[in-house]
């Protein structure tokens, strides 16, 4: 199966086909897009969203994707599209890119199960700077994030089988502090609104036509309404486009492509009515990667405290002191065997040398890494298909 950065083929279809996240883009892109309008579409993926804005009679579009073999599927499909040559396609991120003129709509569903996902907020911050026009569609407007306490045995029990007991006897529990410091996206089947403890909160709103920030802290707090065993939080997000449409994935709604997520407690905790939850949760951006935060408290409804838990993705990471050490800004890094072979590779590319003679030098200088012409050829082919 062919993947295009984090999706196959069918996936982008599954994304096309899911109606209640598609149908309101289509008619957001009806009502913004007129005979005159240029539209950016950023992560065209297969292109539907550009052939789509063509059919609906845009004068020029700009459809970016990052992944080359995305991107000449979408050329493909436009073969078969009316209009089609009104579309630029452009391979690479439109944060590292000038385009020829600012358009009157961008659109672009770079999200993942949350809005903090790879480059989404980034992106949309630097088209709205950078590629729209004063006054243009920028699509989607806003996201807007929720939580809720919630008794969801059938999410907790990914940490607690095989990892806390299991048919053979084996303790596996030294995996469990990192099983409870990762959020993970729900299971697909709606949750029973029974088994909300409490009212939604609202975390926070990411508006991507004013905010200057890829970060999000809040303290959110419920009283307890329905009691049960507290296993973690729902948080999802609905997608604001303007003009009252959007969409939803609240768990107690049908799964949307982009799912939704659960954070769990470190332990189950045995709420009843009137307790408190209070729970810091926060997002930041870290050396590239998104870290989350979900600092827990509970307490009866005198006050007396049930659970107290500090948890974070950062807890989760098997990252070593030495490694930690690479990262800090005072330290000397030195090329590994690793890094020789791979500086040999771009060196040779940029001397405009054949593969083949790059693959029969990397045979030649590091025998112990290439076992077989195939696997230096093979190195040097991927490494040009990325930088070439």
């Amino acid at each position: 199966m062919s993947s295009y950065n984090d999706y196959s083929i069918s996936a982008y279809g599954r994304m096309i086909e899911d109606a209640a996240r598609t149908g309101p883009f289509v008619e957001a892109l009806r009502q913004a897009i007129g005979p005159d309008s240029v539209m950016l579409d950023i992560g065209t993926g297969t292109g539907f969203f550009a052939l789509l804005a063509c059919q609906l009679g845009a004068a020029r579009v700009y459809a970016v994707e990052a992944d080359a073999a995305a991107l000449e599927m979408a050329r493909r499909c436009a073969r078969n599209v009316p209009g089609s040559d009104r579309i630029t396609w452009l391979q690479g991120l439109t944060t590292q890119m000038d385009l020829p003129e600012r358009a009157d709509v961008v659109m672009g569903d770079l999200h993942g199960t949350l809005p903090f996902f790879k480059g989404n907020i980034e992106s949309l911050m630097d088209a709205r700077k950078r590629h729209l026009k004063p006054g243009g569609r920028l699509l989607p407007a806003r996201d807007i994030l929720h939580a809720v306490p919630a008794h969801a045995p059938h999410e907790y029990r990914l940490i607690e089988s095989p990892w806390q007991h299991n048919a053979y006897g084996i303790d596996l529990s030294a995996a469990v502090p990192v099983l409870v410091n990762t959020w993970r996206r729900a299971r697909a089947e709606p949750a029973l609104a029974e088994h909300l403890l409490a009212e939604p909160k609202r975390w926070g709103v990411v508006d991507y036509t004013t905010t200057e920030s890829t970060e999000l802290d809040a303290t959110l707090e419920w009283q307890v309404e329905r009691g049960g065993l507290m296993h973690g939080l729902y948080v999802w997000f609905d997608g604001d486009l303007g003009e009252g449409m959007g969409y939803s994935n609240a768990p107690t709604l049908p799964e949307l492509v982009y799912g939704r997520a659960f954070f769990p407690l470190e332990k189950p905790v045995e709420v009843v009515p009137g307790d408190s939850v209070r729970t810091r949760l926060a997002v930041r951006l870290f050396k590239g990667s998104y870290l989350f935060r979900w600092d827990t408290r509970i307490a009866a409804a005198d006050g007396h405290p049930k659970a107290r838990f500090e948890q974070s993705t950062f807890k989760a990471q098997p990252t070593t002191v030495a490694e930690l050490r690479k990262a800090d800004a005072s330290y000397v890094p030195s090329l590994t065997e690793d890094g020789h072979a791979v500086r040999a590779v771009l060196d040779a590319m940029a001397a405009g040398q054949r593969l083949q003679d790059i693959a029969d030098d990397l045979l030649r200088r590091f025998p112990s890494r290439y076992r077989t012409p195939a696997q230096a050829l093979d190195e040097a082919a991927q490494l040009s298909r990325r930088y070439g």
